[in-house]
């Protein structure tokens, strides 16, 4: 809990929680690590009405909206505003941030933040669809010391 002053009175605030999709690097421990500077616990997540796509000239994918699609990912909940700064500052200026809403393991329907490339920007996205695993075994170790640079 923070505290405010104001006109030399303190107020106090709460920070905003945000619950956050994720689908690509940001699924990754050892990139979450790097970019928040702790360790966190995210949950399985679907995503409807979207399709992810490994962007061109990168190593990394982003998703746009695409009737009958899905993507799978890691929905993490109740990350500060400090969190979400970071995490914003490490994502690509490609993504827009938006409110969507997600289905958990169990079933729920949850309000989640997902990093989305705007329709105008789909040429950004190649045809090929994001392979994880291709990422883990062939890009991760490169894309790490980048980030860590």
């Amino acid at each position: 809990m923070g505290r405010v002053p104001v006109a030399g009175i303190l107020l106090h605030y709460a920070p905003m929680n945000n619950s956050l999709f994720t689908y690509g690097t940001l699924e990754i421990p050892q990139v979450v690590q790097i970019i928040t500077g702790q360790v966190l616990t995210g949950a399985p997540a679907r995503l409807e009405g979207y399709a992810r796509y490994q962007l061109k000239n990168h190593a990394y994918p982003g998703i746009i909206q695409e009737a009958g699609a899905s993507v799978a990912g890691t929905l993490y909940l109740d990350l500060d505003d400090v969190l979400m700064a970071r995490i914003d500052e490490y994502e690509d200026t490609c993504y827009e941030k938006r409110r969507l809403q997600v289905i958990t393991e169990n079933g729920m329907t949850l309000d989640a933040l997902a990093y989305v490339v705007p329709e105008e920007s789909r040429e950004l996205l190649s045809a090929n669809a994001w392979d994880r695993q291709h990422f883990i075994n062939n890009e991760l170790d490169v894309f790490l010391r980048s980030i860590v640079s």
